[in-house]
């Protein structure tokens, strides 16, 4: 059972809903997570947590359908809280229910360390003063979640075209831990890379004849991608596969809106109204061929016909925009495989070295 709500949970009603008219159950397992009252000596007034709906949801189920395979347990319940939270209040509660308390206590606590690493939750302290500030991955919770590798490491996936996102006698250990919240997205793993965008600003432009911000499922995805690397969305449209128009969205993004980075998703291909890679070149100073022959490799490994793919990266000014193919499946794995060099190389546009 997968929960994500703002208002307050009851840890003995959940488990009283999950273990009722199930006799066979014979332990009860629970983890609940409080805000923290403290960071680097300053007051926390409120913790603000978001979340992406659906896909949040779906890797919660990943996570509990792993946990299910792997140990014998009869029920689990995850119930994970969103809004703004007062220091001392309830943000997350994992039920694991078994025969004997043993499994419960491992699904428990697999589920707990999978969830602060790979579910889509994006955490900001507010401090006293008004002071904002967006909390980082700690190494303890990558460290509590790669100790389970050895068994069944679960995959940190987002949906596709092709996907649909789910959404008696007992004894009962209730383990309330107040711990410091962290913002699981600014570190984000692709292969044995880490990715952090925290503090970027990011546009989105879907380029789309037929699409609308309604049914535009590869900006969707890319916006759940960018905001889990700690992002934010500063700017979003789709426009029709028209070069000059294009091109002069993205001078008014670069120039005026101040953008770090630009990802373009479609027209990249060699079809008449393909122009999108014409359009970045029009209006870019310095191009990263690197950064394209590195999306087509990786595109490679998943369909031979990224070979078509016609993409460019090249910077205007200190934004950098980058061409990543129309479909979802194509536009997040090309992203997700040069997301930990976007960082660098804003870096070196400014002056900094290697």
């Amino acid at each position: 059972m997968i929960k994500i709500q703002t208002e307050n949970f009851c840890v003995t009603s959940e488990i009283d809903k999950l273990t009722k008219d199930k006799a066979i159950i014979g332990g009860v397992v629970s983890f609940v997570g409080t805000v923290r009252d403290y960071t680097d000596n300053d007051d926390v007034t409120a913790l603000v947590l978001e979340h992406y709906p659906g896909m949040t949801e779906s890797e919660l189920q990943k996570i509990e359908t792993a946990a299910m395979a792997q140990f014998a347990v009869e029920e689990i319940a995850v119930i994970h809280r969103v809004g703004r939270l007062k220091p001392g209040e309830n943000i997350v509660l994992v039920i694991a229910a078994s025969r004997h308390r043993s499994a419960a206590f491992d699904a428990c606590r697999y589920v707990i360390d999978h969830l602060k690493v790979h579910a889509t939750f994006w955490k900001k302290e507010v401090l006293k003063g008004g002071k904002e500030k967006w909390i980082d991955s700690c190494p303890g919770c990558e460290a509590a979640a790669s100790q389970w590798k050895s068994n069944e490491p679960v995959q940190h996936t987002h949906p596709t075209d092709d996907e649909t996102v789910a959404t008696d006698n007992t004894e009962t250990d209730v383990n309330s831990h107040k711990h410091k919240n962290h913002h699981k997205s600014s570190h984000h793993h692709h292969g044995s890379h880490q990715s952090s965008w925290a503090g970027l600003q990011v546009g989105i432009l879907t380029m789309s004849d037929s699409r609308s911000l309604a049914n535009d499922k590869s900006g969707d995805a890319l916006e759940g991608e960018i905001r889990s690397l700690g992002a934010t969305l500063t700017a979003r449209d789709i426009i029709a596969d028209d070069k000059d128009a294009i091109s002069q969205l993205l001078i008014d993004w670069c120039d005026n809106k101040n953008l770090n980075v630009i990802l373009t998703t479609g027209g990249t291909g060699p079809g008449p109204r393909d122009v999108t890679p014409e359009a970045t070149r029009a209006v870019c100073d310095i191009e990263l061929p690197g950064f394209s022959e590195h999306i087509r490799t990786e595109g490679l490994k998943q369909v031979r016909s990224a070979l078509l793919t016609r993409g460019v990266s090249a910077f205007r000014g200190e934004t950098i925009v980058v061409n990543l193919p129309g479909s979802t499946r194509g536009a997040l794995h090309s992203l997700k495989s040069i997301a930990d060099l976007v960082p660098h190389a804003l870096r070196m546009s400014k002056g900094g070295g290697h």
